[in-house]
Parts: C-alpha cells; sequence; structure tokens
C-alpha cells in the first residue's frame, strides 16, 4: 500500500518515540507522533473529506471541590468535576474569567485568579452562562459522601492515591464515552484528546507518574485509537482550570443543598454525569 504525507499537525512537546500512540483508520490511515509532531499517513485510495483526513479534537478539564481527607475539619463530600469541549471553542472559553474580571470594577480587575469559593452568586452565574455559550461545552461530575466510605481507606493513608485514581476513572472514561456518543464520534475520524489537571490538586491527591495512569485510563476503556496528552497547569496561567473551578464549584453547591447553577446545562441535556461513586 503506498503512502504518502498530506498532514501535519503540531502540538506540544513529546519526550519520546511514542509507537503505543500509533492509529489504524480501516487498514488505510496511519498516525505517528515524533518530537513535535503528529505525522498523519494516508493511501491514496482511503477516505477524506476534500482530501482532508477527518479529526476531532477535545479538551478535558478538570478540578475538585471539597477534600479526600477524613478528620473532623474535613469536608462531607469530596466532588471532582470536568469540562469537555471541542477545540474550537477552547479560545472562546479561555476569555471568560477575563471577562468576569471585567464586571468586577478597576479594584479587583486585575486580581491574578478568580475563586468560586471567594466569589458571589452573580460572579458564579455569569461565568458558568459564559460557559454555556460555547456550543460544544458540556459538563459532568462525580462525588463521594465520606461517610459512606470504606474503612481501609479511612485508616490507611496508602490507599489515598489508588481511591483518587478510582474517582478520575470513573469520572474521566464515563463521561468522554457518553461525550463522543453525543457528538457522534466514528472511528474514521482521528482522535486527539487533551486532559488539564489543577497542578494544586493533583500535586496533594497523587503520587507517581499522573500523566501516564490518566493516559492509560483512556487508551484502556476507548475501543479505537486516540492521541492523549495530560497536562498539570498552574490554575492563575491557565483560564480554563479557573472556569472548571466554577463548574465543580457548582456541582457541590447544588449537592449541598444550596442555588442550581447547572440548570441551564441540565435542562440542554449537557450534564453528561452527576452520581455518586459509593
Amino acid at each position: 500500500m503506498h503512502l504518502s504525507i498530506t498532514s501535519l499537525m503540531l502540538y506540544q512537546s513529546f519526550t519520546k518515540w511514542q509507537f503505543d500512540k500509533i492509529i489504524t483508520r480501516n487498514l488505510t490511515d496511519i498516525q505517528l507522533s515524533q518530537g513535535q509532531g503528529i505525522f498523519i499517513l494516508r493511501s491514496e485510495h482511503s477516505g477524506t473529506t476534500n482530501g482532508r483526513l477527518k479529526m476531532v479534537h477535545l479538551y478535558i478539564v478538570l478540578d475538585e471541590a471539597g477534600d479526600l481527607g477524613f478528620s473532623g475539619k474535613s469536608s462531607q463530600y469530596f466532588v471532582m468535576g470536568v469540562i469537555i469541549l471541542k477545540a474550537d471553542d477552547v479560545k472562546k472559553a479561555r476569555r471568560i474569567p477575563k471577562k468576569a474580571r471585567d464586571k468586577l470594577g478597576k479594584k479587583k480587575k486585575d486580581i491574578p485568579e478568580l475563586k468560586a469559593s471567594k466569589s458571589d452568586n452573580n460572579i458564579r452565574k455569569f461565568i458558568l452562562d459564559e460557559l454555556f455559550k460555547c456550543p460544544s461545552a458540556c459538563i459532568a461530575a462525580v462525588y463521594v459522601n465520606k461517610s459512606n466510605t470504606y474503612d481501609y481507606i479511612k485508616t490507611d493513608s496508602s490507599q489515598k492515591a489508588n481511591h483518587y485514581n478510582y474517582i478520575a476513572r470513573v469520572l474521566i472514561v464515563g463521561s468522554l464515552k457518553r461525550y463522543l456518543d453525543r457528538i457522534g464520534y466514528t472511528p474514521d475520524k482521528a482522535l486527539t484528546v487533551e486532559v488539564y489537571l489543577d497542578r494544586y490538586h493533583t500535586k496533594s491527591s497523587r503520587e507517581g507518574n499522573l500523566e501516564e495512569d490518566i493516559q492509560e485510563m483512556i487508551t484502556g476503556e476507548i475501543p479505537y485509537g486516540i492521541n492523549v496528552e495530560v497536562y498539570q497547569k498552574d490554575s492563575q496561567a491557565e483560564p480554563l482550570i479557573q472556569v472548571a473551578d466554577f463548574v465543580v464549584n457548582a456541582f457541590f453547591r447544588k449537592l449541598d443543598g444550596r442555588e442550581d447553577l447547572i440548570k441551564k446545562f441540565e435542562d440542554a441535556g449537557r450534564v453528561l454525569k452527576f452520581k455518586n461513586v459509593y
């Protein structure tokens, strides 16, 4: 089969050859990644749209509310939430925190980071409403009521990383599968997923190589080739993490019996999941 390079996508650097990221599409398309590029090889007779490979590029942005502790000062719930959206809407979503700061006036316009826990309901609602204007954006969350947590997890601190990993798997994999169904994804399209995590939370909750753990949990569950890149971001520098903070805070506040800021997403069928882990 004669292959020729027809497309090149530049991404952030890869640290090594990633032969495990080779993707075959109907035995006619091959995607290889090396260095700072992803090369799409296609046979001359494989199906394209106007000569171009069809691609889907998604972002998953994760954040947390509450904590995983079990002391008297710990929260009753631990909530993990995500935003999933297409790359087309990322630029618009990144502008949301700046638009919110502009509403705060000159004194607070230059604050380095917006936090949902320190904002009033007007700002919380504004950010959720602005995210809703991103047509591809869906949200999801899972939570743990710690009164139901198994005793061995409560008493063995070495289980904290495994506990976190399990919660992340339930949220990320389940939500991504539902999102792909929602957008009508089919395996003839090259799929790239970028996962953004808040470095502050993941540093305190995880041990080992978190990036590889999440890559493996996604590629191990999605039944077709997928390129997954995971980044731990500074929330002050990455506006998407700030928006995700407001999303997970909205889930937490609803769970805690306060106001419902996600109703608009629910009514539109854009809440992929909101359920307890156990």
